[in-house]
C-alpha cells in the first residue's frame, strides 16, 4: 500500500490515505460490514505513523463511512439511506414507524408563537417521536401544533404521519412550506436516542407547512443522522 501514496505531492499522507480506503469501499473490495485492520497494521502496511493512520480513520468515520465500536474495532458501516429529507418525502420501503418520545400541551415560546402566527398564552400541542428507517433509528422529530386547531388530537394514534392523519381525518390541506437546513452536532440527548456517540455529524430540517392561504398547521424540526442518511433533491435547469 506504501507504493499508492506519494509523500512529495503536497498533498497530506492522511488525505491520501483516506481517499484510498475509500476507494476500497466503493470498489467493494471491503464491503458494508466487514471489519477493517487495526490502526497499527494498517500504518504498517502504509509505513506511516498511527497518528497519521488514526487521522484517516477518524475522518472517515465522522463522514459516516466507517463505525467504530467500542472493544471491537472499526467496520465498514451500512449503505446511507437516500430521500428528499428536505420535503419530508421518504421512500415507502423505509415505512412510517414513529414511537413518541413525548407528548403534552405547552405554552408557546415567544418564536414558536410568531411562527405559527399566535397570540399570547395560546397553547400548542408538542410532540417528540423516534424516526425509524427500516426499524433502525434515524430521526428525532419535533412537532409544535396549535391546539385550537385540532383540540383533540391527542386521542389519536400518533405513531404514523402526522401529515397524513391532520388531511385525512380533519380535512386540513397543507400545500405550503417553508423549510431551512443547518449542519449541526449531535447532544447527549440525541445520540441516547439514536443510538449513537455525543457530537456526531447531523442535519437540522425546519419545516413550516402551511394551508394553500398561508395559515401555518405544524411546525416540525427533525434532527436527522448524518452517518446514516444522505438528502437527495433534483431540479430542472431554466433555460
Amino acid at each position: 500500500m506504501k507504493d499508492l501514496i506519494n509523500e512529495h505531492s503536497g498533498i497530506p499522507l492522511y488525505y491520501q490515505i483516506k481517499e484510498l480506503i475509500r476507494e476500497k469501499i466503493e470498489n467493494g473490495n471491503w464491503k458494508s460490514g466487514d471489519k477493517i485492520p487495526n490502526e497499527v497494521d494498517l500504518a504498517k502496511n502504509f509505513s506511516v505513523s498511527r497518528s497519521t493512520m488514526r487521522q484517516a480513520i477518524l475522518e472517515l468515520v465522522n463522514e459516516g463511512i466507517l463505525t467504530r465500536k467500542k472493544g471491537v474495532g472499526t467496520f465498514v458501516s451500512k449503505p446511507k439511506i437516500e430521500g428528499n429529507f428536505i420535503s419530508f418525502t421518504f421512500p415507502e420501503e423505509l415505512g412510517t414507524k414513529h414511537t413518541p418520545i413525548s407528548i403534552k400541551v405547552i405554552e408557546g415560546t415567544a418564536g414558536k408563537l410568531k411562527v405559527l402566527n399566535l397570540k399570547d398564552q395560546e397553547k400548542v400541542f408538542e410532540i417528540i417521536r423516534l424516526r425509524f428507517f427500516n426499524d433502525e433509528p434515524a430521526a428525532i422529530e419535533k412537532s409544535y401544533i396549535p391546539v385550537g386547531l385540532i383540540p383533540d388530537l391527542l386521542d389519536n394514534n400518533l405513531e404514523g404521519k402526522l401529515i397524513d392523519l391532520i388531511t385525512e381525518k380533519y380535512g386540513i390541506i397543507m400545500t405550503k412550506y417553508q423549510n431551512s437546513i443547518e449542519p449541526v452536532l449531535i447532544d447527549s440527548f440525541e445520540a441516547k436516542v439514536l443510538e449513537v456517540e455525543q457530537n456526531q455529524p447531523a442535519l437540522k430540517i425546519t419545516k413550516l407547512l402551511m394551508t394553500p392561504q398561508g395559515n401555518p398547521v405544524i411546525l416540525f424540526t427533525s434532527i436527522i443522522r448524518g452517518d446514516r442518511c444522505k438528502v437527495q433533491f433534483s431540479s430542472e435547469i431554466q433555460l
